[in-house]
């Protein structure tokens, strides 16, 4: 469902709303339910680059909301808690004057974290102090369990790929290679059909006799 004009009141209301987290824009008209922030339509784009799981970005009054989401932008407490918060744990200089990108600000140890706390809030469970381990190393180890499987991965592609190279042509139409051949045989008997009707041909040329001419003679 749309998010309800009371409810685009109480969020807006909320420190730092009023203006883009970023570039500090007046009225944004977008939000990241994820982080729990208002942005300008110029810079949620930027938010989108960095996936759904960093910042799941939607239209403020176009796009539908879920209770849980609206509960999350409550549960954050607006612009100004999210830059105190990324700067208290990770020294991330996030005002609109700073030198740091938005994945440098969002995509951190950080924002993992103040993600977390979010859902803790708004699950009513304990929330995290701790910062989380960066995800590349996370995303390496996967990368070596998967090289790491003993070539099996390789053998069973190896053998699909064989299996596909095998039932290639299979069914009512032949292979094309055995289309090929099929002709040339077929154009082969062809040629040699009308090489020996051709011999025929001549060899009886040969053996005909010459047709005599037979002057005709006038009475005197």
């Amino acid at each position: 469902m749309n998010m309800k004009a009371q409810d685009q009141l109480e969020l807006r209301a909320l420190p730092g709303n009023d203006r883009c987290i970023d570039c500090g824009r007046r009225s944004p008209q977008w939000a990241s339910a994820t982080l729990s922030v208002f942005m300008c339509l110029e810079c949620s784009g930027q938010h989108r680059s960095l996936g759904t799981h960093v910042s799941f970005v939607r239209s403020v009054k176009m796009d539908s909301w879920s209770p849980k989401q609206i509960a999350s932008m409550r549960a954050g407490g607006g612009n100004d808690a999210c830059r105190a918060f990324l700067a208290d744990k990770g020294g991330i200089d996030t005002s609109v004057l700073g030198s740091a990108s938005i994945p440098e600000k969002y995509d951190t140890p950080a924002g993992q974290l103040f993600q977390q706390v979010i859902k803790a809030r708004v699950e009513g469970t304990p929330e995290p102090t701790e910062l989380p381990e960066s995800s590349a190393g996370s995303d390496d180890s996967d990368g070596e369990s998967a090289d790491d499987d003993g070539g099996g991965g390789k053998k069973k592609l190896a053998s699909i790929r064989g299996e596909a190279k095998v039932m290639e042509g299979f069914g009512s139409s032949p292979h094309p290679k055995h289309k090929k051949r099929r002709w040339r045989r077929i154009l082969g008997s062809g040629v040699a059909v009308i090489g020996a009707i051709a011999t025929v041909g001549l060899s009886r040329r040969k053996g005909k006799k010459p047709v005599s001419r037979v002057s005709l003679s006038t009475r005197v």
